[in-house]
C-alpha cells in the first residue's frame, strides 16, 4: 500500500494496526482476509495524535505550527470528518482512551477521553464550544502491603450505550454510570446495583488468577466479556472465557451469561487501551459469535486468539499478526463506523 491510499483499499476492516514511531508507516492485519499489510497509509492521521474509539470513529489532535491546532473524528475509511473544540494534547496523560455515547457522531452525542494513569476525563459534545476537564473519586485500590504509597482507583472499562457512559466497578461488577450535566456541566458518578454479581467467572470460588474484562456495546445492548487465566500471568491461551449481557428488565440489573452473542456478531477486544468493540460478521467477513482477543498483557506475547462463544473452543492464529515485526507499541484495533448498524 505504498500508494497512500487508504487501508481499506487492499485490507477490510476490522483492521490490527501496529505502528512503531509516529509518522512511520504501519502494518495491519486484517479479520477479513487474514493477511499482514505493509506499508499502511492512516488518511490524516501521520505525524498526529490519534485515538480510535470502539464505535469506528478516531479522534484526530493535529497541529501544523505552535499557534494552529485541529481536532476532529475522522473515519478513516473514507476521511470524513466531524469538528470538535481543539483540544492541546499536552493536557492528556500517556495513556488515555476515547469512547463516543453514541455510534454516530451527531449534534449532542458526547465525546469522553479517559486518563488511564489517574481518575481524571475530557468531555466535550459534538457541536460544543470547549472541553471539560473533571476529576472523580472512586476510592483507593486493596493493594498488598509492599506497595507504599495508596493508589486512587480510575476507570479502565467504559461503554457509549444509547447516549449515556456506563463502566464496570472492578469490585463486584455492578454497573455505573458517567453523566454529563447539561453542556458543560460536571460530571457524576452514578450506581446501578446488580445483585449478586457475577459468580461464575472462575472456574471454582477458590480458584486464584486473574482475568481480562471488556465493556462492549452491541447494537444498543450492553455486554461484559471476560478472559480468564489461573495463576497471575496472562501468557498463552486463556484457560477460559465468558460472555454475559446486562439486563436492565423490570425484574432488576442483572448479568446473564450468554453462548449467543448474535448470529452476525462479532467482537473484537485487547490491544492498546482495553478496547471492546462488536462489528457485523457478515459484513466484515469474519466468523459470527466468535470474540478475537489479542492478549495486550505480557510484553512477550503477540498472539491472537478465536474464541468461539457458543462451544467455548480457543484458537490461537498462526503465525501470529506481526511475528518478525519490531513492536514498540501494542497494536491497536480499528473498526468500521458502521460496526453496530449492518
Amino acid at each position: 500500500m505504498a500508494d497512500g491510499s487508504s487501508p481499506s483499499a487492499a485490507a477490510g476492516y476490522p483492521l490490527l494496526v501496529q505502528r512503531s514511531n509516529a509518522g512511520s508507516p504501519a502494518m495491519a492485519f486484517s479479520l477479513s482476509d487474514g493477511k499482514t499489510h505493509d506499508d499502511v497509509s492512516l488518511p490524516e492521521m501521520h505525524s498526529s495524535t490519534y485515538l480510535q474509539t470502539p464505535q469506528g470513529w478516531v479522534l484526530v489532535l493535529s497541529s501544523s505550527s505552535a499557534l494552529e491546532m485541529s481536532t476532529f473524528l475522522l473515519d478513516p475509511r473514507d476521511g470524513r470528518k466531524v469538528g470538535l473544540p481543539p483540544l492541546d494534547e499536552s493536557e492528556l496523560p500517556t495513556a488515555r482512551k476515547c469512547v463516543l455515547s453514541d455510534n454516530a457522531p451527531d449534534a449532542g452525542a458526547g465525546v469522553v477521553v479517559l486518563s488511564l494513569q489517574g481518575p481524571a476525563v475530557w468531555f466535550c459534545r459534538v457541536g460544543g464550544e470547549r472541553w471539560s476537564t473533571h476529576t472523580y473519586d472512586m476510592g483507593y485500590f486493596s493493594l498488598p502491603v509492599e506497595y507504599r504509597a495508596p493508589k486512587k482507583r480510575h476507570l479502565f472499562d467504559v461503554a457509549g450505550v444509547g447516549g449515556r457512559f456506563y463502566f464496570c466497578e472492578d469490585k463486584d461488577f455492578s454497573l455505573g454510570t458517567l453523566d454529563f450535566t447539561g453542556g458543560d456541566g460536571e460530571v457524576a458518578l452514578g450506581a446501578v446495583a446488580v445483585p449478586g454479581g457475577i459468580d461464575d467467572m472462575f472456574p471454582s470460588p477458590d480458584s486464584s488468577g486473574i482475568a481480562a474484562t471488556y465493556l462492549v456495546e452491541s447494537r444498543g445492548d450492553l455486554y461484559l466479556a471476560a478472559v480468564v487465566f489461573l495463576g497471575f500471568r496472562a501468557e498463552g491461551p486463556p484457560h477460559r472465557f465468558s460472555v454475559y449481557r446486562m439486563d436492565l428488565s423490570a425484574a432488576g440489573p442483572a448479568w446473564r451469561r450468554t453462548a449467543d452473542i448474535g448470529c452476525d456478531r462479532a467482537f473484537v477486544l485487547g490491544g492498546g487501551g482495553n478496547f471492546g468493540a462488536s462489528c457485523s460478521a457478515s459484513g466484515c467477513g469474519v466468523r459470527a459469535n466468535c470474540l478475537y482477543w489479542f492478549n495486550s498483557f505480557s510484553p512477550d506475547d503477540n498472539n491472537l486468539h478465536v474464541l468461539s462463544v457458543g462451544d467455548g473452543g480457543v484458537e490461537t492464529v498462526a503465525p501470529p499478526p506481526f511475528e518478525h515485526a519490531s513492536c514498540v507499541h501494542k497494536p491497536f484495533w480499528l473498526v468500521p463506523t458502521t460496526n453496530n448498524t449492518a
